[in-house]
């Protein structure tokens, strides 16, 4: 579709279109992808329109129809998935009790998969091992304390602070992005403890040491508030202790796993911070080919 043929689409939307924007900025979407997600749903819209299909009545069914009319279009797959992701911003912009395009999206070749997890054994393990001896060991337990019990992203402890940390009623807020949903999770009463030791001392002669003033919880050494580095050699020194250790994205998976077998689905798509179900979903299989065979259950498409 030409530049000219969007802009007559989204001039056909306009106040639809104006609200969706509006709900995308609140989100934190940059200004180019919110206009290309208003392109894509005035594409959507428009083809909703000619078939005089109800935007709030569309089905599965519906979407495969609107993917193979792209098809038809000669749209590529990648196309057609932004397509689909604009869709699923949309749905989701509307509140609708379902979302018909939640976890639908063209297979565009191997997917990563959740493998070589570590067990609920190998991770206590790994934090019983590693052993605090100054500064930087006592940050890097209170890392791997949150990546173990909470599954945090890398993002994720990038963004906390102190506030963050409820001590006294054992909770921690998480707060959420473009990328995972905020939540609040409960605080292990073995971490309590480790949490208040590094609020009070750790932290505070880390900042004192760099004559730094942030409001990020966890920094590096060298005063960095970027924590790549400090992820590395935490990795390195974990990997000593089991040679399974790979890195931070590993451990988060190895988590959702495990909780996965106790938890229900939707409490661990909360937990995790998962914006879909379908996400939570592709840990619930623990070998490779019943994994596959779930992916292919819920991305059909080829």
């Amino acid at each position: 579709m030409k530049p000219s043929e969007y802009y007559q689409l989204k001039e056909k939307h306009f106040f639809i279109l104006s609200e969706f924007e509006g709900f995308l900025q609140k989100q934190g979407y940059a200004k180019g992808t919110i206009e290309a997600y208003k392109n894509y749903t005035a594409d959507f819209l428009n083809w909703l329109e000619g078939l005089r299909i109800n935007k709030e009545q569309v089905n599965y069914n519906d979407l495969l129809n609107f993917i193979k009319a792209k098809q038809i279009g000669n749209n590529s797959i990648k196309l057609i998935n932004r397509k689909l992701g604009a869709v699923r911003k949309y749905y989701e912009y509307l509140q609708l009790d379902k979302n018909p395009a939640s976890g639908l999206y063209l297979k565009t070749g191997k997917q990563t998969l959740p493998i070589n997890l570590l067990t609920k054994e190998e991770l206590e393990e790994i934090y019983e091992n590693y052993h605090i001896i100054d500064l930087r060991t006592a940050r890097n337990k209170t890392i791997l304390n949150l990546l173990i019990n909470q599954a945090l992203t890398t993002e994720e402890l990038h963004r906390l602070e102190p506030r963050h940390i409820k001590l006294k009623p054992g909770k921690i807020e998480i707060p959420g992005s473009k990328h995972s949903n905020s939540r609040i999770l409960k605080l292990e009463s073995s971490q309590i403890l480790e949490l208040q030791d590094y609020l009070q001392n750790t932290r505070i002669k880390i900042l004192q040491q760099n004559k730094l003033q942030t409001s990020q919880l966890l920094i590096s050494m060298s005063g960095s508030l970027n924590l790549k580095n400090s992820l590395y050699h935490l990795f390195v020194a974990l990997k000593k202790i089991n040679p399974k250790v790979n890195h931070a994205m590993q451990v988060r998976q190895s988590v959702i796993a495990e909780w996965l077998k106790t938890k229900d689905l939707r409490m661990v798509q909360y937990m995790a911070g998962h914006k879909y179900v379908s996400t939570t979903e592709r840990y619930q299989v623990n070998n490779l080919e019943d994994l596959e065979e779930a992916l292919n259950k819920y991305h059909p498409l080829k």
